[in-house]
């Protein structure tokens, strides 16, 4: 059996204001942090970050919340880390985890909506082939 992948749909909750939300809180953040604005980029990264998070599908967070702490401990607390203290291990470890899954998230969604564009235009997209089991 084979069959045409059209479309991947990485999106949990499908509302226009999420884009939305988090291409003009990141736009915010970034203005602000050059600013030298640190209170105001803070929560609008964090803005930008919940509506990539709340985007994405839980089991993709989840995958890569994983891979995010499993580099944040190799890198925080196993190797040396310049002599940050214990708590200021753990703080970096939980801060690279949360910010490998919003950025890796909104890789995937980027990425998706990329791909569902160029077949929606024509293109042909991937191939799935499956074998019949017994």
């Amino acid at each position: 059996m084979s069959y045409r992948i059209k479309r991947f749909d990485p999106f949990w909750l499908k509302s226009p204001a999420l884009p939305t939300i988090a291409a003009v809180a990141g736009a915010v953040a970034w203005f602000a942090a050059s600013a030298g604005k640190g209170p105001i980029a803070l929560v609008a990264a964090a803005a930008a970050a919940a509506a990539v998070f709340v985007a994405t599908k839980p089991a993709l967070s989840g995958v890569f919340a994983t891979f995010g702490l499993v580099a944040g401990l190799v890198t925080f607390l196993v190797g040396p880390s310049a002599g940050l203290s214990p708590l200021l291990r753990a703080l970096a470890t939980v801060g690279f985890t949360v910010f490998y899954m919003v950025l890796m998230d909104a890789v995937v969604l980027a990425v998706c909506l990329i791909y569902n564009a160029f077949t929606r235009a024509g293109l042909p997209g991937l191939r799935l082939d499956l074998d019949a089991g017994a």
